[in-house]
C-alpha cells in the first residue's frame, strides 16, 4: 500500500487523515512493525481506491492507477493516459 499513497505523490499525514488512522499507526504499518486490524487495513485500501488505485490479486500483486475510478481527487495525483502496473 506504501507503494501506491508514494505513487499517487500523498504524503502519509494525507493518507492517515484521508482513512482516519493515526500517523503511528499507518507509518508502523508501512514499515512492517505491525499488522493491521482488518478495518484500518480496509480503511486505508478503501482511501487509495478513492483515489483511483486499482489493488490487483493472485500470484503477483501490485495496483494500477484509473483515472476513471477516481473518486476524490488528491491535488497531487499523477496525471497519466494510461493505467500504470505497479508491484
Amino acid at each position: 500500500m506504501k507503494a501506491a499513497r508514494v505513487f499517487l505523490l500523498m504524503e502519509q499525514s494525507e493518507l492517515a487523515a484521508a482513512a482516519r488512522v493515526s500517523n503511528p499507526t499507518l507509518s508502523a504499518f508501512e514499515l512492517g512493525k505491525v499488522k493491521p486490524q482488518q478495518l484500518t487495513r480496509l480503511a486505508i485500501q478503501d482511501a487509495l481506491e478513492a483515489r483511483g488505485i486499482v489493488f490487483t490479486n493472485g500470484g503477483k500483486p501490485g495496483f494500477y492507477f484509473d483515472r476513471d475510478r477516481v473518486r476524490v481527487p488528491v491535488s497531487n495525483s499523477p496525471e497519466t493516459d494510461d493505467a500504470d502496473e505497479r508491484e
